[in-house]
């Protein structure tokens, strides 16, 4: 399979970096089975430095025109106020059973004109980490049985991936999967900022507050609601009680739903 990924900042780096770890032999797997189906890489930047990393390990070209030529998938990584000029100039380059996927926030598959086989994908920020859960929504010119296995493919390199028929969920799923690591991040703040505050070392604060989050997320990957979990951890006028106390006082259930519905409504505003 032939994948060209169009912009390799952070998001189209990480899958990038991913696709090469995935075909890379693992500790069981002989080089033989590796190369069974290898993707061929693809990448393409309009700066020559952007690609140094991948030198050596995929195709790199500075032209996104050329870039696409012969590209089964093409990834288009770049700004939401790019991608849909982008996606017109390669457009005549590309062959008729290419799947094009956008990955801009706001940019509706009405927008995304020029090739038949257009998707989107919204991943979150653990693709830098391989630990992404990415929506992936088909547009009505694709071909799920042929289009699907190669896109899940190419974001399954950097977590897991959770088909959306309705392509207006992604709205939602922007706000609460893509934006939502930064509003749960201002909590691993204030907790870290807590924990200085009566003594700790700001390091020993931050791995606390780290382990917090991990293990909060650990539990809900066992499929366990959130309430439940807290309940687990609240004893009767405890401390867990007393801080939950505070937080119902200082409104931040209402801030964070607050804050989950300002990003849909701009979500819908973009596009």
């Amino acid at each position: 399979m032939k994948v060209t990924i169009i912009g390799v900042g952070g998001l189209g780096g990480a899958i990038a970096a991913g696709l090469l770890a995935a075909r890379s032999p693992g500790p069981t797997q002989d080089a033989a089975q590796a190369s069974d189906d290898v993707v061929e890489l693809t990448v393409c930047a309009r700066r020559a430095a952007s690609l140094d990393p991948f030198a050596g390990r995929a195709r790199t070209v500075l032209s996104a025109a050329a870039a696409v030529d012969g590209a089964d998938v093409v990834v288009l990584a770049v700004k939401p106020a790019q991608t849909a000029a982008l996606l017109a100039t390669v457009a005549p380059g590309l062959g008729a059973n290419a799947v094009v996927v956008s990955c801009a926030a706001g940019v509706p598959l009405a927008r995304l004109v020029g090739h038949a086989a257009v998707a989107r994908a919204m991943p979150n920020i653990g693709a830098l980490k391989a630990t992404s859960t990415t929506a992936l929504c088909l547009g009505a010119g694709c071909v799920a049985a042929r289009d699907l296995p190669r896109l899940r493919r190419v974001f399954q390199s950097v977590g897991v991936v959770r088909d959306v028929v309705d392509e207006n969920a992604l709205h939602a799923i922007t706000a609460v999967g893509a934006s939502g690591p930064a509003f749960v991040l201002v909590a691993v703040e204030a907790l870290v900022d807590a924990g200085v505050e009566a003594g700790l070392p700001r390091v020993e604060a931050l791995a606390w507050a780290r382990g917090a989050l991990t293990a909060a997320a650990a539990r809900l990957d066992d499929g366990i609601e959130p309430q439940a979990i807290r309940a687990l951890v609240t004893s009767p006028a405890g401390t867990t009680a007393a801080g939950l106390a505070k937080l119902e006082e200082h409104g931040v259930r209402a801030a964070f739903l607050a804050a989950g519905r300002a990003a849909v409504a701009r979500s819908r505003e973009l596009a």
